[in-house]
């Protein structure tokens, strides 16, 4: 008894132990996915990256070179006080013409690509038989022309628009299409209709919208955890992840009202581009669709019933018409509204008989909120007859059929044989 009682004790205690180890790790691991923090102080000297040969950088960008001044003894070269930049045909292994002179100074030098656009190797002034070599932002030796290994340097295209809204969707739901043929970049975000606590609203606000929306951490400004995405907030600039092909997700329901145009300009080469609230939008001068519901899917014919919900945001009552399109068919309301009044508008269409997607729209005096509601076309009848013989009859019928008289003597013969055994027993 003594025993299996000590056994007991010290599986309650084990359990213990391992419940408050359990917590404190859930705990950490609470705490670390609330924000990602980095650093604006890459300690590169102000560079971007890094220059390494065979490296790709990008237009715009500030490569760093390291202390070449204090560095230039690994390359046997110690009168080194200039270098050349100079093309490089990687066919041939042949210079290029020289593109620009850097002066070496005491400390860290960085090369900016402002209006470079192809390969390139550094090389000491005055020297056309040997290049440098670098790694990682540190000049590292000497190569012959014919083996050097040139860096590239490319421009970045980068386009925002903002994506196909659902059905039932307005400006809060829809996301910022971003493409580039770059992979992995930090950009900055701003509008002129949004300040800073907006736009940390609008993109940052939860863990769902930071692991989305949330900067690369390995990229300008951030290299370190130090710091966070807050770096530019005294400009009205918030800094989110780039992508080669996605989608920053923002979240618009708790601000008054939408912004008009979103820019997004990439964080170390300055190429930009901007969306604007156009096709889908929802803004509707005085008056804005807050709330719009429809269903995505219809029969032919069957009715459809839009709800929408529409708010005067202007500074004094106005009166405004509210226009319904779907499908060919148009319905209007004239509404009036006290400033920051809002009312519910209910119309109802009629499905069209042709299958197919059909555009919708609202619109209050100003840009439309638009769509499209699929009209799903009917299932195709299916013949409910019988597979039959040539005489009319089914294949199988005789076999699955009444019982013929066969199978009628069968069955009297063997109750007879059971009458018979029963007398007998008796």
């Amino acid at each position: 008894m003594a025993r299996t009682t000590r056994v007991a004790m010290l599986v309650a205690i084990l359990f213990i132990i391992g419940s408050v180890t359990a917590g404190s790790v859930a705990a950490a691991v609470e705490g670390s996915g609330t924000q990602t923090v980095y650093d604006a102080d890459n300690g590169n000297g102000g560079a971007d990256a890094r220059l390494t040969d065979g490296g790709v950088y990008w237009q715009g960008q500030h490569i760093g070179l390291g202390n070449i001044a204090g560095d230039r003894n690994a390359t046997n070269q110690t009168d080194i006080e200039t270098l050349h930049l100079r093309e490089y045909d990687s066919d041939d292994d042949e210079l290029g013409r020289l593109v620009r002179e850097v002066d070496l100074d005491d400390g860290n030098t960085t090369l900016p690509t402002a209006s470079l656009n192809g390969t390139y190797v550094l090389l000491p002034a005055e020297r056309r038989d040997v290049a440098l070599t670098f790694r990682d932002g540190r000049v590292n030796g000497t190569v012959p022309i014919e083996s050097a290994t040139p860096f590239e340097v490319l421009i970045q295209t980068l386009t925002v628009e903002w994506g196909p809204s659902e059905p039932s969707a307005v400006g809060s739901d829809r996301e910022l299409e971003v493409r580039s043929n770059r992979l992995r970049y930090n950009v900055n975000v701003s509008s002129p209709d949004l300040n800073y606590t907006q736009l940390e609203t609008a993109f940052m606000d939860d863990r769902i919208l930071r692991g989305q929306n949330g900067p690369v951490d390995d990229r300008r400004p951030f290299t370190q955890q130090e710091g966070s995405y807050d770096i530019y907030e005294d400009e009205e600039t918030i800094v989110l992840s780039g992508f080669s092909d996605g989608s920053l997700r923002p979240e618009f329901a708790g601000l008054p009202r939408l912004p008009e145009a979103i820019t997004v300009e990439a964080t170390d080469t300055g190429v930009r581009d901007t969306a604007a609230l156009s096709t889908g939008a929802v803004e509707t001068g005085p008056f804005n669709v807050t709330s719009l519901q429809l269903p995505q899917r219809v029969d032919p014919g069957q009715s459809v019933t839009m709800s929408a919900t529409v708010a005067n945001e202007w500074s004094e009552a106005d009166t405004q018409t509210v226009t319904f399109e779907f499908a060919d068919q148009q319905q209007t309301v004239r509404t009036e509204l006290d400033s920051g009044a809002s009312t519910t508008i209910t119309p109802t269409f009629t499905a069209p008989e042709e299958p197919g997607d059909k555009r919708y729209s609202v619109g209050a005096g100003g840009e439309s909120a638009t769509g499209t509601i699929t009209v799903v076309a009917p299932e195709p009848e299916t013949s409910s007859e019988s597979v039959s013989g040539d005489d009319g009859s089914s294949p199988d019928e005789e076999s699955s059929g009444l019982i013929g008289p066969t199978g009628v003597g069968g069955i009297m013969t063997m109750l007879s044989l059971v009458t018979v055994l029963v007398f007998r027993r008796g």
